[in-house]
């Protein structure tokens, strides 16, 4: 069966149905057929999309190959389900499939029980490196290391290095650069492919390595590793442990993943979501990681209400003040968000430091005081030709200016200080 791929993103409405169709009538045969076709990206795609009876049924279907593969680009959620369908044994045989850095990403986020078990049915050389990989720092530079790269000593020749590269059993799939070391196997320089091929064989690669290079150590926070990349216009970078000593390598690819991450983790905590959220997780846990800041939300909507309770004689007596309440409390809502998005991204890009907090406090204290004034004013307007009360008027302009200010000024400093549930 010939199926038509969507080159953009995932599959097209044709080849889901077609699939569906082939699991819900059990043609095994036309099923891996189908998956054939496909790629692990748009099998994961489909993985991710499909109700849990289908994934459950294709996961039972699919050939080892095709489902390791597919499990590194499904959602943490699903890798778990997925794990808990196949059962520890069978799970531990599709990642003996993976490089050493999928299968990090694959168990990262299990109960440590579990992947003591995945673990233990792995060659001892595997257990070794992935209990190297998480013993670094979560969302540290340690995670994204990739083992398997490319070094060579500074004396080498430029012939000497090729017939390495030639011979090397543990040739990355993917390498930008050449990273070049000093006998104490500290990274000094790199060559780019390019220099490799364009210069005589008896060159020595001293002479023609870029000495500016940046080194990144396994501490780093991710997030300041993709500050780099994008600086300096990395496609890779060589990490070093405490001595100095280069132990891997990151690239580009990994570094773009993180940057997709973080923004979804920035986007997420302006609406106090957790980071972790996804479509596809549980209902408890989902509930869980919403629940803190929606009750947040309702203690101050419930203190707010208790002190309009206050004033209740008042609001009687003023039968324009349940009209213009809400407009206030429209317009502080819509300054908080937009000084928390920006400062949220501010913070993102490390635009928004601890140098410059002051001034940017200072800055939103004053936007949200004009911004207060020209609101306030054309409202006065509305308000003068409807109600004809100045006590009305200069209230309503008072209150404006006031929650204008109160809102942005507290959004950038609660923003900037986290939110008071961990989210």
């Amino acid at each position: 069966m010939n199926v038509e791929i969507n080159s953009h993103y995932g599959l097209d409405k044709k080849a889901i149905d077609d699939l569906i169709e082939s699991i819900n009538n059990q043609e095994l045969e036309n099923v891996r057929n189908i998956v054939k076709t496909i790629d692990s990206v748009q099998l994961a795609y489909f993985l991710s999309t499909s109700i849990s009876d289908h994934r459950e049924k294709l996961v039972n279907i699919l050939d080892q190959h095709s489902l390791s593969d597919a499990l590194v680009h499904v959602v943490p959620d699903l890798q778990i389900e997925i794990i808990e369908t196949l059962g520890i044994e069978n799970t531990a045989k599709l990642l003996m499939l993976l490089d050493v850095e999928d299968v990090v990403t694959i168990v990262k986020d299990l109960d440590r029980k579990s992947v003591e078990n995945i673990l233990y049915y792995l060659p001892g050389k595997t257990q070794k490196s992935v209990e190297k990989l998480l013993s670094y720092p979560e969302e540290s530079a340690g995670r994204l290391i990739h083992k398997d790269m490319v070094i060579a000593p500074y004396y080498w020749t430029i012939n000497q290095l090729t017939e390495f590269v030639c011979n090397y059993k543990k040739i990355p799939e993917r390498f930008h650069q050449i990273f070049i070391i000093n006998s104490k196997l500290e990274p000094i320089g790199s060559v780019n492919l390019n220099k490799v091929i364009s210069h005589s064989g008896d060159t020595i690669i001293k002479e023609i390595m870029d000495h500016d290079i940046k080194i990144i150590k396994t501490g780093v926070d991710q997030e300041e590793v993709a500050r780099i990349f994008k600086d300096y216009s990395l496609l890779s970078a060589p990490v070093v442990n405490k001595n100095g000593k280069i132990i891997g390598v990151i690239l580009i690819e990994d570094v773009i993943k993180v940057v997709q991450q973080e923004t979804e983790e920035d986007v997420l905590k302006i609406s106090g979501v957790s980071s972790k959220a996804d479509i596809n997780a549980p209902i408890h846990k989902t509930i869980i990681k919403r629940i803190p800041w929606l009750l947040f939300n309702l203690l101050a909507a419930t203190m707010c209400s208790i002190v309009v309770g206050f004033f209740d004689d008042v609001i009687k007596s003023f039968i324009v003040l349940p009209i213009i309440m809400p407009i206030i409390a429209s317009m502080s809502g819509n300054a908080g968000s937009q000084t928390v998005t920006l400062t949220i991204r501010a913070i993102a890009t490390k635009y928004l430091t601890e140098q410059n907090a002051k001034r940017v406090l200072m800055k939103e204290f004053l936007i949200g005081l004009i911004n207060g004034v020209i609101l306030s004013t054309i409202s006065l307007i509305v308000l003068a030709i409807r109600f004809h009360s100045f006590k009305v008027e200069m209230i309503f302009v008072v209150s404006m200016i006031m929650m204008s200010i109160i809102a942005t000024f507290y959004w950038n400093f609660h923003s900037y200080n986290a939110s008071p549930f961990k989210v």
